[in-house]
């Protein structure tokens, strides 16, 4: 059994999108609401891969620690729902690209995530026709074994950490939309980080105001398509 784990607030343009994509593997899903204001919660509770949620009714500033602390609960919340063997954790921005083959032999996947843009060409499309994306890509774990071990403890923690050594696995792509969505949804985002983040998310996404549509990525590189991944792609 193949569990998934998200964590939402306000993200009722693409989370029904993002539940059908990980609904293809995930036999259940739980969610964490994070005070969301729009229909989100509705979108989750109607869809039937959808097996739990909670609702966080206070929203914290604090937000490094606030993300990590709702994942653990989450973790937590989902083992006491079920007895998966495997978790999947995703956010709502994040669409997942491999066969599901081969890691049976290990205790965790790691898969390498690329950032999506918008450009000139594909602005007023909807964000899965985007084209274009940045050639890095940052190498975070997204599927791991229910271990007792597993969770999530440290600020800022976005990824899974063990207390024990594990077998890793190294496979897979994630189509990461984030900063691809609409120019609206950037636009927000940039206030989101810009007021309620520390340094240094605070200043850079500060700057990005305005600046959606892009010709190179937020590293200053020349954008690639998805076929040119793997021949271009350069780790951060």
């Amino acid at each position: 059994m193949i569990i998934g784990l998200t964590r939402v607030r306000n993200e009722a343009a693409i989370i029904k999108d993002t539940l059908d994509h990980f609904g293809q593997w995930c036999d259940q899903i739980f969610v964490y609401d994070d005070a969301s204001t729009d229909d989100t919660v509705e979108i989750c509770e109607a869809h039937d891969k959808v097996a739990g949620i909670i609702l966080g009714t206070v929203w914290s500033s604090d937000r490094l620690n606030a993300e990590h602390l709702h994942r653990q609960e989450l973790l937590q919340f989902a083992r006491k729902q079920s007895t998966p063997d495997w978790f999947i954790y995703f956010d709502a921005d994040e669409r997942i690209d491999w066969d599901f083959t081969g890691y049976e032999d290990y205790d965790a996947v790691r898969m390498k995530l690329f950032d999506f843009y918008i450009t000139e060409s594909d602005k007023d499309k909807p964000y899965s026709e985007r084209q274009y994306l940045g050639p890095e890509y940052r190498q975070i774990i997204f599927m791991f074994r229910n271990r007792p071990d597993a969770g999530y403890w440290m600020p800022d923690q976005r990824e899974v950490a063990f207390m024990e050594p594990v077998k890793i696995l190294e496979a897979g792509f994630v189509k990461h939309y984030g900063k691809a969505i609409s120019v609206e949804e950037w636009e927000k985002a940039c206030d989101y980080y810009w007021r309620y983040f520390p340094e240094p998310y605070k200043t850079k996404w500060l700057l990005r105001k305005g600046k959606a549509v892009h010709t190179r990525s937020d590293f200053h590189r020349p954008l690639i398509t998805w076929d040119e991944k793997e021949s271009k792609g350069v780790p951060l």
